[in-house]
């Protein structure tokens, strides 16, 4: 007895001792150290900004008699794209503050509007001695886009959160075209695909028998 006893303990020990060696094996090569690493990848994009249609030249219509007089007018269309996120602003000047030159002479010209006060007038009314002018107006596809000084209330211009000009039908706030750049859209972010309309709208009024 003395001796299975023994013989069964020793069996039961080197089975343990090869369990054991068993497992060390096998978690062995989960034993050991780990490094990581952590980048980052960066780009630069800048805002751009264009004309995705310039405006081109106007011929006012119909012809206009230099006794009867009359009204004429014209239209030209620019689309700004831009990925600004501030939008973008867009003035006009005129290369002169006279009005509108003669081909023929520097000398024959229609007077540039003249406006009751420093902002554009509701209605366009020849005040020139002269007898005639010249001046312009601007329309949005998105109201917000023109600037304060062309938004109206159905009287005056100058309005916050006014009425713009929307290019068809009888149009308000007129303004003088001179050499000082006059902000006419203002645009506080950025536009979609496929841009941002802007229609500048010109008018030239003779009074008839002008001076």
């Amino acid at each position: 007895m003395i001796k299975k006893t023994v013989i069964g303990s020793v069996r039961q020990t080197l089975t343990l001792a090869l369990l054991l060696s068993g497992s060390f094996i096998i978690l062995e090569p989960a034993l050991g150290a780990a490094a990581g690493s952590q980048f980052t990848t960066s780009e630069t994009v800048t805002s751009e900004l264009s004309f995705a249609t310039p405006a081109s030249n106007v011929t006012l219509s119909p012809a206009l008699g230099g006794i009867t007089g009359g009204t004429a007018t014209g239209q030209t269309q620019v689309v700004v794209l831009t990925n600004d996120a501030l939008g973008y602003q867009m003035t006009i000047q005129a290369s002169s503050s006279l009005g509108m030159i003669g081909n023929a002479s520097s000398t024959n010209y229609i007077a540039a509007y003249v406006p009751a006060s420093t902002i554009p007038d509701y209605t366009f009314a020849v005040n020139s001695p002269r007898g005639a002018a010249f001046g312009y107006t601007v329309a949005a596809s998105t109201t917000g886009d023109i600037a304060k000084s062309f938004l109206n209330n159905g009287s005056a211009c100058n309005i916050t959160s006014g009425t713009g000009n929307t290019g068809s039908g009888t149009q308000h706030c007129w303004q003088a075209a001179t050499t000082t750049p006059y902000t006419i859209i203002n645009r506080n972010y950025l536009t979609p695909g496929s841009g941002s309309t802007s229609t500048l709208l010109f008018q030239v009024t003779i009074n008839a028998n002008p001076a």
